[in-house]
């Protein structure tokens, strides 16, 4: 468990919040800022938490940071560069599910999900759903309709050849990368 402090009007408030790790796939470049953007926005328009664009691999991720890492090289080794392809705005009524896009679900990236789960031990028993979300948060079904369809349908791809380890918690604001894990070269 780590303890963050963070100031306020009235005094300090301690944030505990658990150690776990996640893997992700992130944009870069252009299609990052893009993302980084929507986010923000949105976040600042409705005191929504902010974070970095991302599809999650594997999350809840808990043991040794060592270890975790240890584990990510193996799975590096056997990935090649895939590309992801970014359609569909939708929602869900779910906090991390909010408002995200759908990923096509590609086989080199249901092969990634696949491999990390048995790499990590973290086969889901529910269907993985690749998704970006642009904002996490509980609003009625009519909000996020309204602001989906103000998006609309972004079409945006991007290349993947990395995968990032990241600590996550509680908090969206208080993830913070850890390392980037490079996928080995075509021969």
């Amino acid at each position: 468990m780590i303890k963050y402090k963070r100031a306020n009007y009235a005094g300090v408030i301690t944030i505990v919040q658990t150690k776990r790790y996640s893997l992700w796939i992130m944009p870069a470049g252009d299609v990052y800022d893009r993302l980084k953007d929507i986010i923000l926005r949105l976040s600042l328009k409705y005191s929504t938490p902010r974070f970095e664009p991302h599809i999650t691999l594997i999350g809840g991720l808990s043991g040794s940071e060592e270890e975790i890492l240890s584990r990510i090289s193996r799975l590096t080794a056997s990935l090649r560069p895939f590309t992801v392809k970014l359609t569909k705005t939708e929602y869900l009524d779910e906090y991390y599910r909010c408002l995200f896009l759908r990923a096509k679900e590609t086989d080199d990236l249901l092969n990634a999900y696949a491999l990390a789960g048995k790499i990590f031990d973290n086969l889901q028993e529910e269907k993985y759903m690749p998704h970006l979300s642009l904002m996490y948060g509980d609003f009625p079904a009519k909000i996020k309709e309204e602001i989906a369809m103000e998006i609309g349908n972004l079409d945006i791809a991007f290349e993947v050849n990395s995968i990032h380890v990241i600590m996550t918690g509680d908090n969206p604001e208080l993830w913070q990368r850890i390392k980037e894990f490079p996928f080995k070269e075509k021969k």
